[in-house]
């Protein structure tokens, strides 16, 4: 995957991207540079925040194709999570709701229409990166983390400017925060400092 950090779902068009947006562009597979052309698109739905309320459309995603190593990759915005209906805003305030303002997956999910699953999921996916994220903030020096933190003092970390927290994240991780779908995969990226390290110049 690629992410467009200039762009979320309210101004996100699969249909204005050019072939020469790309040119300073890695491959995330190869790190081969500029070799991308346009490769169609796929819809997704996604649940995103937008005029004070919580609206859940479908999305058209660009696709592009390294010319190197044949791979394709979708063009995301910066507020997209990988494989998840809920988008990065989305997963915080129910994060937010539930370990600052402390209140209960219920009357979360009667307020905001979600579902007690969506709730669930995204607090299953905010523990199993909880140790990541510390791990981020600490490695990228943003700031004084303390050396002990609960669930609340986490989202208190990452609640703003989320799109930066993602980005660095990505950068150090090489993957989305709250991506479910290597949990447990081997083929799952190392995180931090164990990370893959991009060769030089991109190439």
């Amino acid at each position: 995957m690629v992410f467009d950090f200039s762009k979320t779902f309210k101004t996100y068009d699969a249909k204005t991207y050019k072939k020469e947006d790309f040119t300073g562009i890695s491959c995330p597979r190869c790190y081969a540079a500029g070799r991308f052309k346009l490769h169609g698109s796929y819809r997704r739905h996604a649940a995103y925040w937008y005029m004070s309320k919580i609206t859940c459309e479908l999305f058209e995603i660009k696709r592009i194709r390294c010319l190197s190593c044949k791979t394709t990759h979708a063009v995301m915005p910066g507020d997209l999570i990988p494989y998840k209906l809920l988008s990065l805003f989305v997963v915080l305030l129910i994060l937010s709701l539930f370990y600052l303002e402390e209140e209960p997956v219920q009357k979360i999910a009667e307020a905001w229409g979600f579902s007690f699953q969506f709730i669930y999921s995204a607090l299953y996916a905010f523990r199993k990166y909880a140790t990541g994220i510390t791990q981020y903030y600490r490695e990228a020096s943003v700031g004084d983390v303390p050396h002990a933190l609960d669930y609340a003092g986490i989202v208190s970390l990452i609640r703003k400017p989320f799109l930066e927290f993602q980005s660095g994240y990505i950068e150090f991780n090489k993957r989305p925060c709250f991506m479910c779908k290597f949990f447990y995969s081997v083929k799952a990226p190392s995180i931090g400092r164990m990370a893959p390290i991009l060769p030089p110049g991109g190439q």
